[in-house]
């Protein structure tokens, strides 16, 4: 587990998020800010609860059950957001790119299609990657991890797009073409390749037509499907909610 922390960009609620680590799972608090006015120097500042507003002790499955369904966010290449729900006050879990698969769009619009605040964005490869494997950014004025404060930080910038930070650190498609057969082989954040069965890749072609628009990756992590009738165009490849992630000129 990698924990990161994005200072607070006065797009989101001011708090402070601490982390204490135990294996496998984590026991996440949240200590929200609220701005009062000093009543010495008359100038507004931040005061922060000294009782967590909200707790848990998370683990993958936890984190991988979708808030309104109960389904699991079994998807490849996901970033998933928890916030803090204002009904119940506990910890619920969103899969961004559900919401904003059409557009791509920044994750300052996020907020507004799911109706939640997000206070942490995670960063999951593959659903049966290890949690150790994932990446855990806190929207937060401080993060500290097992009582230490952390300082390394992660750009989501409120207008750095999903499809930049899903770029970086999620998985990716190389498409090639031999004859009639176009292949996508899944590659790991790092570049090398996913071995990966049973992951479903998503064609689409602006050259002739293809014989599969869905097929799953075999044990190499590679998916199929056959081009008839190309003439000029591209063929594109890519993941459930988010489509055209690597493209081939024909």
């Amino acid at each position: 587990m990698k924990f990161y922390l994005r200072e607070y960009k006065n797009d989101f609620v001011q708090a402070n998020v601490s982390v204490k680590v135990t294996g496998d799972s984590f026991e996440l608090s949240w200590f929200k800010g609220q701005q009062v006015v000093n009543l010495e120097s008359n100038q507004p500042e931040v005061v922060y609860s000294t009782e967590p507003n909200a707790t848990d002790t998370l683990t993958a499955d936890k984190i991988l059950t979708e808030k309104k369904t109960g389904l699991a966010l079994n998807n490849p290449h996901q970033i998933i957001a928890c916030g803090v729900s204002e009904d119940s006050g506990k910890f619920v879990f969103v899969d961004v790119l559900k919401y904003t698969f059409i557009n791509k769009g920044s994750t300052g619009l996020f907020k507004t299609y799911s109706n939640i605040q997000p206070i942490m964005y995670v960063l999951v490869p593959f659903a049966d990657s290890s949690i150790q494997d994932w990446k855990f950014i806190a929207l937060a004025n401080s993060l500290t991890v097992d009582d230490q404060a952390v300082t390394e930080t992660f750009d989501i910038d409120i207008n750095k797009t999903l499809a930049d930070i899903s770029n970086e650190n999620l998985p990716s498609i190389a498409l090639s073409k031999q004859d009639t057969i176009v292949s996508a082989q899944l590659k790991n954040a790092d570049g090398s390749n996913a071995a990966k069965a049973n992951i479903d890749v998503y064609f689409e072609t602006t050259a002739g037509y293809l014989t599969k628009a869905r097929s799953k990756t075999n044990d190499q992590g590679i998916a199929t499907t056959e081009l008839i009738g190309a003439t000029e165009g591209k063929v594109k490849a890519g993941f459930k909610y988010f489509s055209g992630k690597a493209e081939l000129a024909i």
